[in-house]
């Protein structure tokens, strides 16, 4: 705090410092008609004087409202006064009744107390504006234009991001002390919380949800919960269904990666009857099930508005959509410039659950693969089948009690988790961890699930090769190969070699030699998997130097050069 002015009061900046002195004791210091006329003066002939004051004010007492004090002195402007005051009654409205922050990407959140409840959300959200547009009606039994709600809302937002704390916002699911907290989504704001003790519903979470307005409410927990009835309303073969169990509570685990769920199988076989039933015990939504994204950022837009992103009917994806799922599964965001600027981007940041079917496979990509959980569902024989309206019905009826019975499940694994080591880890270790500990409460022997999930990961490296030309042609080259395989050349000279078998579908063929290195470098970690080593050696003037051999038990790379010469064929 600065010392009192030594003048007798006519200085305009003197008057308004010896207010501001009071100002800690006195909230009606700064509005004094004597303050309030040098604070005019100063606001025609010095602005940035009275920006200064501005906020010296407001450090010298919260409680000033410097939207008051903007407006007592603003004078002649533009702007209709009618205009101005319903701004300013908004403005007033908003900062009496929440509590303005902002997260780590400086977006600016409302926590607003409520009888009984505590919303919170994003200010430049429909769901903050609904509440704002309320609160003015029942305050003044008027509406809001449209230019003033915006201006508003922009206001606000400033506050929040200038003025008000730091807080972690979350979305459907969030680590909390040794366990999790599940947002109910419900009228009530109502949440669970998880640890290895147990679970139990809170009025107020112990983190901050925020929502959006696609998102539906989980059910009630039943407290006689039982998991088992969810078969009865799923086409899950009873060999994958841990697989499934592991993945709806990973779902709820934010802290580590999601593998994405493939549900695969002919008409008939109840896809995405079973992937909405599924997606309803993680994240209900407004729409279950989506099509096919058009691009890239389509998958993010939905990440950003969605708990778990979700897909049906698909046939394929583009080279670049799987990567996009991929990201999504580990965490990661795509960036693109910002409307109407020259400069600035526009980032969508996330981590999201996965899930999508098709007839076909639709990951063929190896990194794709490697983060998936593939599930083939068998056909339905016509007699077996059900109306849609039954369906319905009966997973209404039962919902709480599966509900119930998967967070009793989840639970008992967080108390199990602890105990578990894993000795040989896939890609999705934190999955296969938390799938062991999964099996091991449900009465599987030690190691069961893991053998279970080996499988599925062997199985997805075949599906891999499969899908990929230039795996086609060296299985092709390889099978033909009286010794075992020994060959180290260029690039080059392995695009000539492989481009001479016969591949049915050269539509996803390289078409060049750094084409060809970019796809060995995919399927490496494949044939790793299967006993072939596919190295990089570096470079020689001929080009890059590759090398593919059977792998050597307990041998050591060869250093890129130590090998003498350059060979093009085997030895």
């Amino acid at each position: 705090m600065f010392p009192p002015p030594q003048s007798d009061g006519t200085d305009p900046v003197g008057r308004v410092k010896a207010a501001i002195v009071r100002l800690a004791d006195d909230v009606g210091a700064i509005f004094e008609p004597s303050v309030i006329a040098a604070l005019t003066t100063l606001r025609a002939q010095d602005l940035a004087a009275y920006q200064r004051l501005r906020q010296k004010a407001k450090q010298a007492n919260p409680a000033c409202s410097v939207t008051e004090l903007d407006r007592a002195t603003r004078g002649t402007t533009s702007t209709p006064a009618d205009e101005r005051s319903t701004l300013d009654d908004l403005v007033a409205l908003a900062r009496a009744q929440c509590h303005l922050h902002h997260d780590a990407d400086r977006q600016a959140v409302a926590v607003i107390r409520l009888p009984g409840r505590r919303e919170v959300w994003r200010v430049q959200s429909s769901g903050f504006e609904d509440w704002l547009r309320a609160a003015y009606w029942r305050a003044y039994e008027t509406g809001v234009a449209d230019s003033t709600m915006k201006a508003a809302l922009a206001t606000l937002a400033a506050a929040g991001i200038n003025d008000g704390d730091e807080v972690a916002v979350h979305v459907r699911a969030a680590r909390w002390q040794d366990g999790y907290v599940i947002d109910l989504c419900d009228e009530h704001w109502q949440a669970v919380v998880v640890t290895p003790s147990g679970w139990q519903v809170v009025a107020e979470s112990p983190v901050l949800f925020t929502r959006t307005p696609s998102m539906r409410p989980l059910p009630m927990p039943a407290i006689d919960g039982d998991v088992g009835l969810l078969w009865q309303h799923t086409n899950v073969p009873a060999g994958r269904r841990v697989m499934v169990l592991t993945w709806l509570i990973d779902g709820f685990r934010p802290d580590t990666p999601f593998p994405v769920l493939e549900l695969v199988g002919e008409q008939g076989s109840a896809k995405s009857t079973t992937q909405s039933v599924l997606r309803s015990l993680i994240d209900p939504n407004k729409v279950a099930l989506r099509g096919r994204p058009k691009t890239v950022e389509d998958i993010f837009v939905a990440a950003a508005n969605n708990w778990v992103v979700s897909y049906e009917n698909l046939s394929s994806l583009t080279p670049e959509q799987q990567d996009a799922l991929c990201t999504l599964s580990t965490g990661g965001g795509f960036a693109s410039r910002q409307f109407y600027t020259n400069g600035e981007e526009h980032v969508l940041e996330c981590k999201r659950p996965v899930m999508m079917n098709g007839i076909a496979v639709v990951a063929t990509r190896p990194d794709l693969i490697d983060r998936v959980i593939h599930i083939d569902l068998p056909r339905i024989p016509a007699e077996a089948r059900r109306d849609d309206a039954d369906t319905h019905a009966g997973w209404e009826r039962d919902q709480p009690r599966v509900f119930g019975g998967l967070l009793d499940l989840f639970a008992a694994a967080l108390a199990v988790l602890p105990s578990v080591h894993l000795t040989h880890k896939q890609r999705m270790a934190d999955f296969e961890r938390l799938g062991e500990a999964v099996a091991r409460v449900l009465g599987f022997a030690p190691g069961e699930f893991q053998g279970q999930y080996a499988e599925l990961v062997r199985a997805g490296i075949d599906r891999a090769l499969e899908s990929n030309a230039v795996a086609q042609a060296l299985d092709k080259y390889i099978a033909e190969r009286l010794t075992p395989l020994s060959w180290q050349g260029t690039a080059g000279q392995l695009y000539d070699l492989l481009n001479g078998y016969g591949i049915p579908d050269r539509s996803t063929w390289p078409r060049s030699p750094k084409g060809l290195a970019d796809q060995l470098r995919r399927i490496a970690p494949a044939y790793r998997a299967k006993g072939i080593e596919i190295s990089h050696l570096g470079h020689s003037r001929d080009g890059a130097l590759w090398r593919i051999a059977p792998i050597r038990p307990h041998s050591t790379a060869t250093p890129p050069g130590v090998e003498g010469g350059m060979h093009s064929g085997d030895h």
